[in-house]
């Protein structure tokens, strides 16, 4: 169950690093390096969760490193929050006009701007080094990257018949109840 919350929580932040405007508000703060990082980190954890989507029923260890994994989303929810709210902020001011507002707003933006920059930066090496942990974990966890399609079992209602053995006796019989003859059973024994 908390892989899948995990799950979702990471695709909603994905989709949050990928878009333009946190882009655009993460050169301008000199923090571009910083989610490209983050991003990377968290696509390696995301490899994991199938792995500790099966060990979290019996494992109490897992159930604690994907519970600590989903606040580590919610925190980094926040952040990449702040940072949209920042780049909307910052594009209705560029929009709304007049040189003496863009005056009046010089000072107090240079101040947010990096009140802001010097929080985030805290925030994402913060979070930098809690994802670093959860990596660390996963090795104490056993936790191993596995691949969803191949624990995927192709079912089908061919039978390759060279893999069946024995109950020739059985099978004679059933071909005897079925066509009634048993001239057109040795032909379809010896067939087979």
């Amino acid at each position: 169950m908390a892989e899948i919350i995990a799950s979702e929580l990471l695709k909603a932040v994905f989709e949050k690093l990928s878009s333009e405007a946190l882009k655009k508000i993460g050169r301008s703060q000199g923090i571009q390096s910083e989610l490209k990082k983050l991003e990377r980190t968290l696509t390696q954890i995301q490899s994991l969760l199938n792995d500790a989507s099966q060990k979290e029923i019996t494992d109490e260890a897992v159930q604690n490193w994907l519970s600590g994994l989903q606040h580590l989303a919610y925190d980094i929810d926040d952040v990449l929050d702040d940072l949209a709210t920042e780049a909307m902020h910052r594009e209705l001011t560029q929009q709304s006009g007049g040189i003496t507002s863009k005056v009046k707003r010089l000072v107090p933006t240079w101040y947010t701007n990096l009140s802001l920059s010097q929080r985030v930066h805290h925030k994402l090496d913060d979070i930098t080094t809690k994802l670093q942990d959860l990596e660390k974990e996963k090795v104490s966890l056993g936790l191993i990257v596995k691949d969803e399609k191949s624990k995927r079992i192709y079912q089908t209602s061919l039978v390759d018949t060279s893999s069946i053995v024995g109950r020739e006796k059985e099978k004679k019989e059933l071909l005897v109840k079925l066509l009634g003859t048993s001239h057109v059973i040795r032909t379809l024994a010896s067939c087979l």
